[in-house]
């Protein structure tokens, strides 16, 4: 049984915004990016978060945040960090497709080196970025129900591989 929404995992820079958008286009679906949506809903950014309430703080938010969009017919893409909630994502494993856009450790690091102190990835007050690629990429890997492979690979000919696999 193919479920109606896909939730994109994975780290940030690896492109859940710009293939999710793609994504929901080819499908029909509507696009959530999680961080937006918590901008909007608590007119703050991520970062904003985790500047003022801490890291824990933000994955509260993120947590309260994605339990309550509806997930019919629907492309989300979350912060990374989503995977440190077990409960959260066994709850959108049974109710969604879950996407692991998946890519080398060094693409991920090129895209988010400019802007890697705005982008609020959870753990970088402790950790190397290559730690918290580290620690997370067994995670993405169990909860996936698809897991495709970036390297080198244009945002569309991602979303058109995605879209592959879904339709089975």
């Amino acid at each position: 049984m193919r479920k109606d929404s896909i939730v994109l995992i994975g780290m940030a820079g690896v492109g859940k915004s710009s293939v999710g958008v793609l994504l929901a286009k080819a499908l029909k679906y509507a696009f959530i990016d999680l961080d937006e949506y918590i901008l909007q809903k608590d007119g703050k950014t991520v970062q904003q978060v985790i500047d003022e309430g801490g890291e824990e703080a933000l994955l509260k938010v993120e947590k309260e945040r994605m339990y309550e969009i509806d997930l019919e017919r629907q492309v989300v893409a979350p912060g990374g960090s989503i995977i440190y909630h077990p409960d959260l994502m066994e709850y959108l494993k049974k109710s969604t497709t879950l996407v692991y856009l998946e890519d080398c450790y060094e693409n991920i690091a090129e895209r988010v080196k400019g802007d890697i102190l705005e982008r609020g990835i959870v753990g970088l007050k402790s950790k190397s970025l290559r730690q918290i690629y580290e620690e997370r990429k067994p995670l993405y890997a169990k909860y996936a129900d698809i897991t495709v492979n970036c390297e080198g690979k244009s945002w569309d000919q991602i979303a058109q591989e995605i879209m592959r696999h879904y339709r089975r």
